[in-house]
């Protein structure tokens, strides 16, 4: 049976998780973690929970997420973190930057490294690649089929997991940047502003951009980026037969009580211990709870229709359906009350909702006043199958007509039902093991305390010596309890006691306070010689990478070659590199720019004069048939040198696209095609596989920090596209990067793009029956009165704003001086020549944004 895993995004949520049957919890720590305002836990409150998840039999276990994308400036705080890890021992960590992945294989292996659904794998040459990159789990895209997970689970000789059930992104989890780019909040650093549960409108093409907002065609607001839930839970048993070794709950921003009732629920349904009537009461608990309308998303196939999917009427928490709206009525004191009928019994403090036909957020309020209708007399509690009427709010409420969806949207009977055990921390020995050797002696006590740490492979032994006289004991035989006693006694500290060996071959006293001050002398040093040990490890790993250390300043000595542990696959390291632009893999001549152009393969392509302005042309070849490739390529011949041409692959293949894909690949290869670029890692392994030269990556391989970008080096990446979503501090700190491993892929700047804010595998839903892939794309308006543009590219669906990425007017100040033009997701293709000339002429271009270029991101 697989694993039922259940999030945790604070300490209560562990417990409930637990209590009600997880194997298994997921959470994170108050860095690095894509759930950053979730509770969130600290070092010490972990090492209370994987004590107590190692009570269990079989023990429980915990995985932590350290999954954000990862800036320059923070390595040294990663490596503090994971240090920190690695001494807690969890289960494993969730992780979706290369770099961060590269600094655990090296430096701390004994954290078992598991892929992060933000790393995109939607077919088996994903996982591959990331088994082969160490990682002993993959979480999937949660857009796959049942077909795909189990051909991956099949193939891909490594354990996978999926979700099962909780909130669903509209975008592909890790490739979205619309809330980084709207908000400077992104998603890839946990601080996502939730952008697709926003108000958009569809305006009639016709209307002037000022009068668009407001306008739609029955002046709704509509949602049509808001994902229903996802909830396998009616597919379950086929989800666990496919083979995957563990079932993901989603949910690290909700409460312990939703936590305890869904995992409740899925491990009742796992073990098959639910009647339907059971499980529909259950469904409704967690409802009530929370709970959008919930959709089995493409597990059963890729066609799922938009509306399945997707709710563009009404966003947020509904409930579980009681019943509908029979009246309002107005009393003589002048109290207005919701009369229905409801199905689920009801009690004083439970919540109502009712959801509006106007659409958006649902009408809610508490259950103040209860009374079955027709009765003057409140109640406290009324049976299910009552019609009854609850009072309504004073002040101005929406019109509720007849026939309103009515829903319980807070329970007390299920609050009743799952109410939390405390967790008793005496009952736990959390701290690291410390064995003890106790002399005592005529002159006193001399204690010697032994730990393992995992940054050396000796153990760390410090002495301490208790200055005294000694006389002999009136009651021998109970020496070594009292010394037993006061050596175990270590509440409140980082260790716990292991063993003890007590010698004391003249039968000597020693008073408790004695042995005590003692105790306490040999774990103050044994700390010491831990921190300095761990600082040591931590500022030898900075070295490695060329970073400063907050633990050694820079002219220190070096420290111990045991403080760095590196994997065996390590290569030995070269002298330090002296040249920032060498380091970069810059051009020699840094005052002379080369510009690429990119371009979707189908495009027309620009003028002859306006492409002669660029060194390379890299051609996106999507999915494209190998006779419509063949054609295009020709096309492109006639106007280009191949040795400018370069082909490009997309940044995500379903399985059923795969094959076709690589067999295009081979062909166009053996033809003469050599010059190709990647955009994930599936691409990577697929270009270099069978010795192939070099490849270029796009954005979407992301390397923000000189650890990732070293790592796709050593994949074989010669050049990278820098992320649109990160800041120029960050460029210009890995430009001027110096990494004693070698010369770091160079960098390529964008300059101007439609940056795909959304990549999406469902169309845009909207309340009309607008059609959302008309030409030149479907335009949308959000309520600030930016636009946008959908557009329907090799299967996907691209979400764009109708405002450009572009940073032309900072070319010269940037610091590399490699500069790319991206009109690959450009939603018209009616090239301006003069545009192309104006951007590499560094001005500035009207109607066009930085994103977080000068504002940073978080």
């Amino acid at each position: 049976m697989p694993e039922l895993l259940a999030p945790a995004g604070g300490f209560d949520a562990v417990l409930a998780a637990f209590q009600y049957g997880a194997d298994a919890v997921y959470l994170g720590l108050s860095h690095f973690s894509a759930r950053a305002e979730a509770d969130n836990l600290t070092p010490d409150r972990l090492r209370l929970l994987l004590a107590y998840a190692r009570a269990f039999c079989p023990p429980k276990r915990i995985y932590v997420t350290v999954n954000t994308l990862v800036e320059d400036a923070e390595l040294p705080h990663l490596i503090e973190t994971l240090d920190a890890l690695d001494a807690l021992g969890p289960d494993g960590v969730i992780v979706q930057d290369l770099g961060m992945a590269r600094l655990i294989r090296d430096h701390f292996p004994r954290l078992a490294l598991h892929a992060s659904t933000q790393m995109a794998v939607h077919n088996t040459a994903g996982a591959i690649a990331l088994r082969e990159l160490g990682f002993t789990r993959v979480v999937l895209a949660r857009e796959l089929t049942l077909d795909e997970i189990r051909r991956i689970v099949r193939d891909a000789d490594v354990e996978i997991e999926v979700f099962v059930h909780g909130a669903l992104c509209y975008s592909v989890s890790g490739l979205c940047l619309f809330s980084s780019h709207m908000s400077g909040r992104s998603g890839n650093r946990g601080r996502c502003a939730y952008c697709c549960r926003e108000a958009f409108s569809a305006p009639d093409p016709g209307l002037q951009t000022s009068d668009r907002r407001t306008s739609t065609s029955d002046n709704r607001p509509a949602f049509p980026f808001s994902m229903r839930d996802l909830a396998l839970a009616p597919l379950l048993d086929a989800v666990a037969a496919t083979g995957v070794q563990s079932l993901k709950i989603e949910g690290r921003m909700k409460s312990p009580l939703y936590v305890a009732c869904v995992t409740d629920f899925y491990r009742r349904k796992l073990d098959g211990t639910l009647t339907p009537d059971a499980e529909q009461a259950l469904i409704q608990d967690v409802q009530t709870i929370f709970s959008r309308p919930w959709t089995t998303l493409y597990a059963q196939g890729p066609d799922a229709p938009p509306h399945t999917v997707i709710d563009p009427v009404a966003i947020g928490h509904r409930g579980a359906r009681i019943g509908s709206a029979a009246a309002v009525i107005r009393d003589r004191t002048g109290t207005r009350w919701l009369r229905f009928t409801s199905s689920r019994a009801l009690e004083k403090h439970d919540g109502l909702q009712v959801e509006l036909a106007t659409g958006g957020k649902p009408f809610g309020c508490a259950v103040n006043l209860l009374r079955a209708a027709g009765s003057t007399r409140p109640a406290v509690t009324l049976p299910a199958g009552t019609t009854m009427e609850v009072a309504l709010p004073d002040e101005e409420i929406p019109v509720i007509p007849q026939g309103t969806p009515v829903f319980c949207s807070s329970s007390q009977a299920v609050r009743r039902r799952y109410a939390l055990h405390a967790l008793r921390e005496a009952d736990f020995d959390t701290g690291h093991p410390v064995a003890f050797r106790v002399t005592l002696s005529p002159d006193g006590i001399a204690v010697r305390a032994e730990t393992h740490t995992f940054a050396c492979a000796a153990p760390l032994c410090a002495e301490a010596a208790l200055q005294m006289t000694l006389t002999p004991s009136r009651q021998p035989g109970q020496t070594a309890a009292a010394v037993r006693k006061a050596f175990s006694r270590l509440g409140g500290t980082v260790w716990r006691f292991d063993s003890l060996d007590v010698v004391d071959p003249e039968s000597l006293y020693a008073p408790l306070s004695a042995l005590n001050e003692s105790r306490r002398l040999a774990l103050d040093r044994l700390e010491v010689l831990w921190n300095a040990d761990h600082a040591a490890r931590r500022a030898a790993i900075a070295e490695t990478w060329g970073l400063p250390s907050a633990d050694r300043p820079p002219d220190s000595p070096a420290p111990p070659a045991c403080a760095v542990q590196q994997s065996v696959s390590a290569a030995p390291l070269p002298a330090a590199l002296t040249s920032a632009p060498q380091a970069a893999g810059l051009p020699a001549d840094v005052s002379k720019p080369t510009w690429t152009l990119k371009l979707r393969i189908d495009a027309p392509p620009p003028s002859s004069e306006a492409l002669c302005g660029f060194a390379h042309i890299v051609l996106a070849i999507g999915h494209t048939a190998y006779d419509t490739l063949e054609r295009n390529l020709n096309a492109w011949r006639a106007l280009a040198e191949r040795s400018r041409l370069r082909l490009a692959l997309p940044p995500l293949t379903r399985i059923r696209e795969w094959d076709p894909l690589a067999s295009t690949v081979r062909i166009l290869h053996d033809a003469g095609w050599t010059d190709w670029e990647c955009a994930d890692l599936a691409g990577l392994r697929l270009l270099t596989e069978g010795g192939r030269p070099p490849v270029s990556a796009d954005w979407s391989l992301y390397a923000l920090n000189r650890v990732a970008l070293a790592e796709l080096g050593r994949l074989g990446v010669r050049q990278a596209v820098f992320s649109p979503e990160a800041s120029r501090d960050t460029l210009r700190a890995l430009c001027h990067a110096q990494v004693p491993a070698g010369p770091l892929p160079a960098l390529e700047a964008l300059v101007y793009q439609h940056t795909p804010l959304f990549l999406s595998a469902t169309a845009p839903c909207l309340p009309s029956d607008a059609d959302p892939s008309p030409s030149g794309g479907l335009h949308l308006t959000d309520r600030r009165g930016r636009d946008f543009r959908v557009l329907h590219l090799d299967n996907r669906w691209i979400t764009v704003a109708e405002r450009a990425f572009c940073i032309a007017e900072r070319t010269q100040e940037c610091p590399t001086r490699r500069f790319r033009v991206d009109l690959s997701w450009s939603p018209d293709t009616a090239w301006d020549d003069r545009l192309l000339t104006a951007l590499r002429s560094g001005e500035q271009i009207p109607n066009t944004h930085r994103a977080n270029t000068d504002r940073g991101f978080c």
